[in-house]
C-alpha cells in the first residue's frame, strides 16, 4: 500500500499532515486542502485494489455517487483522484471519536440517547437509499461524532465497491461479521432491509453495551446471523422499555420481509417509542452527544434545582417559636379516631382508584391467546399497559404465540400496571449446547449427552481444520424438546484452488483466500509458458485439505538460454550438428569468399551470445573466390562447381 509522510502532496493539492489509521483497504490520512483553507480526510486505497482496472471503475462510480449524498448525517466527500497509479478520495474531516468508542468508554446508553443516535443513522441511510446507493457496512466505527455533537456516517459507496471487488476475485464477502445482515452472511442480494439490520445491531449495542452476535472467528458469527436469534436486549438491561425491545427485534428478524425495509419505517418506529417514554416529546429530535473528553477528565454536574421559596415555611432569625395550645386529653382522643377514620377512608379510596374505580381500571382483554406475539403487545400496550414478556411451556402449535396474560383476561388492573405477556416456548425444553469449534466425535458425545439426536453434514472451510465443526443449527444455548436433532457442519478442510497459469501474485492471493499457504516456490525454464506464471503445484485442484497447509509452486523462469558457439572455420554439416548439440535451429547460407571453400566465414548471433533454446543461428559457407571473366578471349569461362560437401548457393548474401 502506498504510503506517505508529512509535508508530502497527493494529487497536486492536498498536503499531508498524519496518519489517522490503517486497514485491509486503505490508509486515511489528515492533510490540508491550501485552495480552501481546510483540513481534510484524504482515504489511500490499497495497491491491490488500486492494480484492479474493473474495482477501479466500480470506486469511481460509487464515489460520484456518494459525492452526491448532502446531508448533515453523512461524511461528505469532496474529491477523488489518481497519483502515480494509486487512487484516493477527500472527504470531510472530523476530529471527534467514533460511536464505537463513545459505546466502550460509557457502556449502554440511556433509551433516548440509544434513539436519537439510530434516528440519526437512519436519517442517513434514508438519503442514500433515495440515491440508491446502500450502505453495506453499517457498524459504529463507521459513525463519526462531529465536534458539533451531531453523528456523521462514512464510507457511503466504498464498501459496496470493495465487496464487489471482493466478491469477484475471491468469493467471500466484506464486512464486519458481528454487523452483517443474514443476507449478506451467505451471499445473497442487498437491499435497504439490509442496511436496517446492521442499523438494528448498532441499536442493540448502544442499549446494552454488546453485540448480540459474537464468537472468535467470523465465520461462527455469520452463521448465528443466519441461524441464531437475538437474546433480548432486557435480558441484559432489564430497564429498557419493552416497546422498544421489540423495535430492536423487530429490525433483527432473519427474514428481510420481517423487518423494516426501509429506513424511514425503522425511525418512525422509534418515534413511536419515544412519545411512549416521553409524553412530551412531539417528534423527531436531535439530543446532541457530549463532546469527546479524554478519560479522566472532570465530568459535566448538573447543579440541583432551587427549592421555590413557597415550598418550605420561613421563620425569621431570632423570632419567636408559635406557642404550643394546650389540649386535654379528651380532645386528644376525639382527634386520634377522626385522623385513624380519615386514613382508612383514603386507603380505601386508593384500593379502589387501584382495582377498579373508574377512568383507572382496564380489564385485562380475554382474546390475546393465540395472536401473535407483536399483536398481542399492540393491544395491551394500546390500553395503557406495560407488557413484560415471559416465556412459557407449551404445544408445538402455540410456540411463538401469545397464549395468556398474568392476570388473567377479564381481570381489571390499574391503568399503566404491568403485565406479563405469556409467549408459547413450545414443550419443555433442554439448552442446546455450543460444539463449534469441536471434533465430530466430541460434539457428538455432549449434544446426545444433553439428550439431543445428532445430524452430521460437511462443508468445505477455509479457516477450520477437517473433522471439526464449523456451525451447529439450531444453534448454542437454543431450547429445543429432547430428542430432537442438532445439525452440525463439519470441516472436510479447505478446497484447493487452481493456480496453474496464474502469476505467482494471483496465485498466493488465492491460496490465502482458501485458507492455504504458498511453501516452496522452484523456478524452472519453459519453452510454453511465459515468465513469471504457475507450472504446476503440489496439490491437486478441486481437493480437500487442511485449513493451514501449504502448497509447493514451479514457476516459469522463461525459455532455457544458453552461449552460441563458435562454427567459424567448420564444414556446414559439423557446424549444423555443433549448433543442434547447444539447443538451437542451423540455418546454412552460401556466399563467394576467400577462405576455403565448403568452410564456414560467419555466423549470426556472434560467438559467445546468449539466446533462448530453439532460436535460430545462421552461418555462411564459403564457395570459393568470386570467379573471373576473360574479357580478351572470346571463350566463355564456365562457374565452377562448388566443391564436393560444398552446401549448395542457396542464397548470395553476406560476404
Amino acid at each position: 500500500m502506498a504510503e506517505f509522510r508529512p509535508g508530502e502532496i497527493i494529487g497536486g493539492r492536498y498536503e499531508i499532515i498524519e496518519l489517522l489509521g490503517s486497514g485491509g483497504m486503505a490508509n486515511v490520512y489528515r492533510a490540508h486542502d491550501p485552495h480552501l483553507g481546510r483540513d481534510v480526510a484524504v482515504k489511500v486505497l490499497a495497491d491491490r485494489y488500486s492494480a484492479d482496472p474493473a474495482f477501479v471503475e466500480r470506486f469511481r462510480r460509487e464515489a460520484s455517487a456518494a459525492a452526491q449524498l448532502n446531508h448533515r448525517n453523512i461524511v461528505q466527500v469532496f474529491d477523488r483522484g489518481e497519483t502515480d497509479g494509486t487512487y484516493f478520495i477527500v472527504m470531510e474531516y472530523l476530529s471527534g471519536p467514533d460511536l464505537k468508542s463513545v459505546i466502550r468508554r460509557r457502556g449502554a446508553l440511556p433509551p433516548l440517547e440509544a434513539i436519537d443516535n439510530a434516528q440519526q443513522i437512519l436519517a442517513a441511510l434514508t438519503a442514500a437509499h433515495r440515491h440508491d446507493v446502500i450502505h453495506r457496512d453499517i457498524k459504529p466505527q463507521n459513525v463519526m461524532l462531529a465536534s458539533d455533537g451531531l453523528l456523521k456516517v462514512t464510507d457511503f459507496g466504498i464498501a459496496r465497491a470493495g465487496v464487489e471487488s471482493e466478491m469477484t476475485e475471491a468469493g467471500s464477502v466484506i464486512g464486519t461479521a458481528q454487523y452483517l445482515s443474514p443476507e449478506q452472511a451467505h451471499g445473497g442480494e442487498l437491499t435497504s432491509a439490509s442496511d436496517c439490520y446492521s442499523a438494528g445491531i448498532v441499536l442493540y449495542e448502544m442499549l446494552t453495551g454488546r453485540v448480540p452476535f459474537d464468537g472468535d472467528r467470523p465465520v461462527v458469527v455469520a452463521m448465528k446471523q443466519i441461524s441464531e436469534p437475538p437474546v433480548p436486549p432486557r435480558v441484559y438491561e432489564p430497564g429498557i422499555p419493552p416497546a422498544l425491545e421489540q423495535v430492536v427485534l423487530t429490525a433483527l428478524s432473519k427474514r428481510p420481509s420481517e423487518r423494516y425495509r426501509t429506513a424511514e419505517e425503522f425511525s418512525a418506529a422509534l418515534d413511536a417509542v419515544r412519545r411512549q417514554i416521553d409524553p412530551s416529546s412531539t417528534g423527531q429530535h436531535t439530543m446532541v452527544l457530549g463532546a469527546w473528553a479524554p478519560q479522566g477528565a472532570a465530568a459535566t454536574t448538573v447543579m440541583p434545582s432551587m427549592t421555590p421559596a413557597s415550598a418550605q415555611p420561613t421563620v425569621a432569625a431570632g423570632a419567636p417559636a408559635a406557642p404550643k395550645k394546650r389540649r386535654n386529653r379528651g380532645t386528644m382522643i376525639v382527634i386520634g379516631i377522626i385522623a385513624a377514620l380519615g386514613i382508612l377512608a383514603l386507603a380505601a379510596v386508593l384500593l379502589v382508584g387501584h382495582f377498579g374505580g373508574s377512568g383507572n381500571s382496564i380489564t385485562v382483554p380475554n382474546d390475546i391467546a393465540g395472536q401473535s406475539v407483536g399483536a398481542a403487545q399492540a393491544e395491551l400496550t394500546g390500553l395503557g399497559l406495560v407488557v413484560v414478556p415471559k416465556n412459557v411451556p407449551s404445544t408445538v402449535a402455540n410456540k411463538g404465540l401469545a397464549v395468556g396474560t398474568t392476570p388473567a383476561g377479564g381481570q381489571s388492573v390499574a391503568k399503566g400496571s404491568s403485565i406479563t405477556l405469556e409467549v408459547g416456548a413450545g414443550p419443555k425444553t433442554a439448552t442446546v449446547p455450543s460444539v463449534v469449534g469441536l471434533s465430530q466425535a466430541a460434539a457428538t458425545n455432549r449434544l446426545q449427552n444433553a439428550g439431543f439426536a445428532v445430524r452430521v453434514v460437511t462443508g468445505s472451510s477455509a479457516t477450520v481444520s477437517s473433522g471439526y465443526v464449523i456451525s451447529q443449527n439450531p444453534g448454542a444455548s437454543t431450547q429445543l424438546a429432547p430428542q430432537q436433532s442438532v445439525s452440525i457442519t463439519v470441516s472436510s478442510g479447505t478446497s484447493v484452488p487452481n493456480v496453474v497459469g496464474k502469476r505467482l501474485s494471483n496465485a498466493t492471493a488465492l491460496l490465502q483466500a482458501a485458507g492455504l499457504s504458498v511453501g516452496t516456490v522452484t523456478n524452472q525454464p519453459s519453452q510454453t509458458i511465459a515468465t513469471g506464471l504457475v507450472i504446476s503445484q503440489s496439490m491437486t485442484a478441486g481437493t480437500a485439505a487442511q485449513a493451514g497447509s501449504s502448497v509447493d509452486l514451479t514457476v516459469s523462469s522463461g525459455p532455457a538460454t544458453a552461449q552460441v558457439p563458435s562454427v567459424i572455420g567448420f564444414t556446414s554439416a559439423t557446424a549444423s550438428a555443433t549448433l543442434n548439440a547447444a539447443g538451437f535451429v542451423p540455418v546454412a547460407e552460401t556466399a563467394y569468399n576467400a577462405a576455403t571453400a565448403g568452410t564456414v566465414v560467419s555466423q549470426d548471433p556472434a560467438v559467445g551470445t546468449r539466446l533462448a533454446q530453439g532460436k535460430t543461428v545462421r552461418f555462411t559457407v564459403s564457395l570459393g573466390p568470386q570467379p573471373t571473366t576473360n574479357t580478351t578471349s572470346t571463350s566463355t569461362t564456365q562457374t565452377p562447381s562448388p566443391p564436393i560437401g560444398a552446401v549448395p548457393n542457396v542464397h548470395l548474401g553476406r560476404g
